[in-house]
């Protein structure tokens, strides 16, 4: 009787241990598991703007099931998930998590994250402010804030409450850093070539839903405008097929550039581009006359004053 006690005792710590490794995930490496229903096969993007990991990856999704792991030694990171749709879901972790992602491909942004607390809290957050009145949003948010002054999620929060105010570093009247890109159609674009014109630099991502108006405003101010002018379409997605084609739909003529790094690429790196859309357009002097991200508000005024106006038609008021 006691081997046969001993015999049971091992298997059931041997199933114990099983259960807890199944749980739980490896220190130095962070895990994403879950199922998104009717999303059967798609690719997504995942990225940290706090550079937890480095770079970009892709989270694969097959018969809407997903299983991704990367190293991963940081606390309380957060990664930034692009669906399909190009809306983005956050998720938090440390090292040895396994966060485990449930969800529909219809209600995306209704997407369940637990696996631990911060993930558990975001969400519930998250779907008190989807089904909540306009005014009350704000409110929600705030609330959170106060009662968890040290949650990653707070200091996310609080992050794109700065990103709203100010999405960039530069201010007018400062010379565009040193540059130089090699445009998709294999152009060479750097300080030299823009000196003696005007040139907007427009940074956008077909993932970042309110960026679809930034080409319908290059080709009508390429259209407008009576003074030399280079525009350069900085796009930051990170799928070439994808960028192709919006190229070919939206029939975009001008230069065009994309490295496939999004936020970490050299040049919104220096100018300090926290989020999208962003506009900068400088003078024939490379010098900063107007920066934003709202093109009516921050730029267009700018452009009516500089570009809209023939230099002969100056000279004579």
């Amino acid at each position: 009787m006691h081997h046969v006690l001993s015999d049971k005792l091992y298997i059931a710590i041997i199933f114990t241990l099983l259960a807890l490794t199944s749980c739980g995930g490896r220190k130095g490496e962070l895990r994403i598991k879950g199922e998104i229903k009717g999303l059967n096969n798609a690719d997504l993007t995942i990225f940290s703007r706090d550079g937890v990991i480095q770079g970009i990856d892709t989270l694969h999704v097959r018969q809407g099931k997903i299983d991704w792991k990367c190293p991963y030694d940081k606390d309380n990171g957060s990664l930034t998930i692009v669906y399909p749709t190009f809306s983005t879901l956050t998720v938090f972790g440390s090292s040895g998590d396994v966060i485990i992602l449930e969800g529909e491909s219809k209600q995306l942004n209704s997407t369940k994250v637990s696996g631990n607390e911060h993930n558990e809290a975001y969400t519930r957050l998250r779907l008190q402010i989807e089904s909540a009145k306009a005014e009350e949003k704000d409110s929600l948010k705030k609330d959170f804030i106060k009662q968890h002054p040290e949650s990653p999620v707070t200091r996310m929060l609080q992050l794109e409450e700065l990103v709203s105010q100010e999405s960039f570093s530069l201010k007018n009247g400062e010379e565009i850093p040193e540059f130089s890109l090699i445009t998709r159609k294999g152009d060479t674009i750097n300080n030299d070539s823009i000196k003696g014109k005007y040139a907007l630099f427009a940074f956008w991502a077909n993932w970042r839903g309110k960026t679809t108006q930034v080409n319908t405003w290059i080709r009508r101010l390429r259209r407008q405008a009576r003074q030399p002018l280079v525009c350069i379409s900085y796009n930051m997605d990170v799928n070439d097929n994808i960028l192709g084609y919006i190229e070919r739909t939206d029939t975009i003529t001008w230069h065009s550039y994309c490295d496939q790094k999004a936020f970490l690429s050299d040049l919104p790196s220096q100018l300090g581009v926290r989020d999208l859309p962003l506009f900068v357009l400088t003078d024939t002097c490379s010098r900063i006359i107007a920066v934003g991200s709202n093109w009516n508000k921050d730029i267009e005024p700018t452009v009516k004053d500089e570009l809209l106006v023939d230099n002969r038609e100056s000279a004579e008021k």
